[in-house]
């Protein structure tokens, strides 16, 4: 009952020794591993998300530290299909409207690199900002306006739906 194999018999009735011979299925560890290395590079891609370095929008009760930041300027970006809208608490609110430039329709990052950078000129204080973005908008322009924000000097990227 322990091996695998038959016992073999010899010509006069007599049982020989079980065979040590036996033959491994190796096709079901194969496809368990070709399964596993697909589902890796599947899920490669987000490994590269958490080198965009956001935090999400609302988790929790603000820290001491969070609560002083939010005495000061509050910035807010808005990302939709028809432009971008910054915003701020001091009452500054800027729009910026699509680049029809060139042929195409795509967000303006050169004008929200400047305004951005005149706020942070205005206000050097400030390093936080909120960048909300519609359902709609391709995860590259997301990615684009995040590496803007952080180009000019806002490093605390916040990151909401709308």
């Amino acid at each position: 009952m322990g091996g695998g194999a038959m016992p073999e018999q010899g010509g006069s009735g007599k049982k020989k020794k079980k065979a040590l011979d036996a033959t491994v299925n190796v096709v079901p560890a194969i496809d368990l591993l070709s399964c596993c290395i697909t589902f890796l590079l599947y899920t490669a891609v987000w490994t590269q998300i958490s080198r965009l370095q956001v935090q999400q929008f609302g988790s929790g009760a603000p820290e001491p530290e969070q609560a002083e930041q939010q005495k000061q300027l509050v910035v807010t970006l808005a990302v939709g299909e028809r432009g971008m809208n910054l915003t701020t608490t001091s009452g500054l609110a800027y729009e910026i409207p699509l680049d029809r430039a060139a042929g195409g329709v795509k967000q303006d990052y050169k004008a929200l690199g400047e305004r951005l950078k005149q706020l942070h000129a205005d206000y050097p204080e400030t390093a936080a900002i909120t960048v909300s973005a519609e359902d709609t908008v391709p995860y590259g322009d997301l990615v684009e306006v995040i590496d803007t924000c952080v180009g000019q000097g806002l490093t605390a990227v916040s990151v909401s739906g709308v």
